[in-house]
């Protein structure tokens, strides 16, 4: 990507909000993740950050409870198929809720 480290960060989440990476080409990202996702976690961190954000960009299958405000800046959401058994084991009519409203949603696939 070039330029500045500060322009473009990555904030890796599934239950907790990992730490915030700065960007400067794709190689070398650390992306964790668990399972558990709880995308709330990674919006109030990034939402910490200084500067804030301007965009927030996710990438998730959706299987996420999403915060209930919009937050203060562009969101997008790059959505994921679920694969087969990308589910609670022990509900298998589950459907995760829908990205909110407020998010330009991607579909990705």
């Amino acid at each position: 990507m070039g330029g500045r480290r500060d322009l473009v960060s990555v904030l890796s989440c599934d239950a907790a909000a990992r730490v915030v990476d700065p960007l400067c080409r794709a190689e070398g990202i650390t992306l964790v993740g668990g399972g558990g996702t709880d995308l709330r976690t990674g919006f109030a961190k990034a939402l910490r950050a200084r500067p804030r954000p301007d965009a927030i960009v996710i990438l998730t299958d959706g299987q996420t409870p999403w915060p209930d405000t919009r937050p203060p800046c562009r969101t997008v959401v790059g959505l994921f198929p679920r694969t087969r058994g990308a589910r609670p084991e022990d509900d298998p009519d589950y459907l995760p809720d829908a990205p909110p409203a407020w998010a330009r949603v991607v579909a990705i696939g």
